[in-house]
C-alpha cells in the first residue's frame, strides 16, 4: 500500500506481518523504520524471528504458568517463555505463525484466520479479521474482530519493532529517541519474573515515568536487570471511551514522529533488550556467530570421563546461548536495543487478577481493538 506522501506499507500473510513501512524524513528521504527479514525463511525461523512484525495472539503478552480457568474448566496453554514456564503471544504456533487469508477491498487490505477449538490449549474456535489501511495523512490504522464459539481469551496487538532513524540504525540512534506514553500507573512485575504480581503502582518518581517526553538512552540502562524496557503500562483514561492518544516516539535527527492510538486499556513497551534471542546450540549449527562447543565430550583438548560424559553433553545442549546478532533485511545486523516497540493491549495474565479488565470473549460477542500508527514529520524540535 502506498500514498501520495511516499509512505509505503508492505504486508504478507505470514502472521499478517508488516514486512516493511517507509515513511520520509525532514529532507523528503523515505527508509524503512521496521524490523524484519528479506525472505519468508527468515520469518518462519521460530529459534530466530521472535515474533517480529506479526499480529500477536490469540492472546498478546503473558499468561502465568501457561494456565487458565473459564467458568470452573482449567485449560494448559503452550508454554514457550521464560524456559517454558509462562505462555506469551498466543504460543509457539500462535496467530504470528499461521497463513492468513486475505484479500484487498478498495484502500484496505483485509486478512482473516480461523483458529481451531483447542489450538495451543485455547477452548473455542476463534475467527479472526485483521483490516490494514492506509490513509492519505500518513495513517495505518488496524483494526482487528474476533469471534468465538466457546468462551475464551483474546487479546491481540502487532509486533512491529520500529526504529525511526531506519530499521538498520541500530542502539546508537535508538537511543536518541524521545518517548511519551499516555500512562500514569503500571502493572508491577518483579525483575525476575516478567509476569505482573497483580499490583498496579504510580509511575510517579520510577523509570517507568514517561508522561513527559524523555531520551531513551538516559533510562534505558536504568531498568533493572538491565534488558531495558518490556513491561505493561495503564494508560490513562479519564473515563473517555473509544481510541485514544497512547504514546508518541520522536527521532529529532530525521525528523520523524510515530503517534499511536488505541482503545485498549495497557501499553507493553518493550526496547528490543533480548535481540536476538537466546537459542539451544544444537540447532544453531547455520550462524556462523556461534562458537560451537564440542558435545562429543572433548573440550579444549580434554576428554571427559565416561561417568560424566552423557551429563555434560546434555548441559551443553540444552545451555541457552545468545546470538549475536539476527541478520536482518538488506544485511542488517539486528543486535541488542535495536528497536522499540509499544504493543497496546489489555493487562499481561489479565485472566489471573479480577481487578484487571476481563480478557473473556464470550459466544455472540466481538472482541474488537482499533490501532492507529500515524506518521509525521517535525521540522523544528519544539520539544
Amino acid at each position: 500500500m502506498a500514498n501520495t506522501n511516499h509512505m509505503e506499507v508492505t504486508l504478507i500473510t505470514w502472521g499478517a506481518t508488516i514486512m516493511s513501512l517507509k515513511c520520509p524524513d525532514k529532507y523528503g528521504h523515505s527508509t524503512d523504520v521496521v524490523l524484519g527479514f528479506d525472505d519468508l525463511k527468515g520469518y518462519m525461523n521460530p529459534i530466530t524471528n521472535p515474533f517480529i512484525g506479526c499480529i500477536l495472539g490469540r492472546c498478546a503478552n503473558r499468561i502465568k504458568n501457561g494456565h487458565i480457568t473459564i467458568k470452573g474448566k482449567n485449560y494448559e496453554l503452550t508454554k514457550n517463555d521464560f524456559n517454558g514456564k509462562h505462555h506469551l503471544h498466543g504460543g509457539a504456533n500462535g496467530f504470528g505463525r499461521k497463513v492468513w487469508d486475505s484479500y484487498t477491498a478498495g484502500c484496505s487490505v483485509v486478512m482473516s484466520y480461523l483458529s481451531q477449538d483447542g489450538e495451543e490449549g485455547y477452548p473455542g474456535a476463534v475467527l479472526t479479521t485483521i483490516r490494514f489501511k492506509l490513509t492519505t495523512d500518513n495513517k495505518l490504522e488496524i483494526c482487528m474482530r474476533s469471534t468465538t464459539s466457546k468462551p475464551t481469551i483474546v487479546n491481540l496487538s502487532h509486533g512491529s519493532i520500529f526504529n525511526l532513524a531506519g530499521h538498520d540504525a541500530g542502539e546508537a540512534e535508538l537511543k536518541q529517541h524521545k518517548i511519551l506514553l499516555n500512562c500514569d500507573r503500571w502493572t508491577f512485575a518483579d525483575y525476575t519474573d516478567p509476569v505482573p504480581t497483580g499490583a498496579i503502582r504510580g509511575v510517579g518518581g520510577t523509570v517507568m515515568d514517561f508522561r513527559i517526553p524523555k531520551i531513551l538512552g538516559e533510562y534505558i540502562e536504568k531498568v533493572p536487570p538491565g534488558e531495558g524496557y518490556d513491561h505493561n503500562l495503564c494508560i490513562t483514561k479519564n473515563g473517555q471511551s473509544g481510541s485514544l492518544f497512547a504514546a508518541k516516539a520522536w527521532h529529532t535527527k530525521s525528523g520523524r514522529v510515530l503517534e499511536i492510538y488505541s482503545d485498549q486499556r495497557g501499553i507493553q513497551f518493550y526496547t528490543g533488550g533480548r535481540l536476538p534471542p537466546e537459542i539451544i546450540p544444537e540447532f544453531s549449527t547455520s550462524y556462523n556467530s556461534l562458537e560451537e562447543k564440542n558435545i562429543n565430550g572433548e573440550e579444549n583438548g580434554e576428554s571427559y570421563s565416561s561417568d560424566t560424559e552423557h551429563d555434560e553433553k546434555e548441559k551443553l545442549r540444552t545451555k541457552p546461548k545468545r546470538l549475536e546478532f539476527l541478520l536482518g533485511k538488506q544485511g542488517a545486523y539486528y543486535k541488542k536495543y535495536s528497536g522499540f516497540s509499544i504493543q497496546p493491549q489489555n493487562y499481561p495474565s489479565a485472566i489471573h487478577y479480577s481487578h484487571f479488565p476481563c480478557s473473556i470473549l464470550y459466544p455472540g460477542k466481538v472482541y474488537c481493538h482499533d490501532l492507529t500508527y500515524k506518521f509525521e514529520v517535525q521540522l523544528a524540535n519544539y520539544m
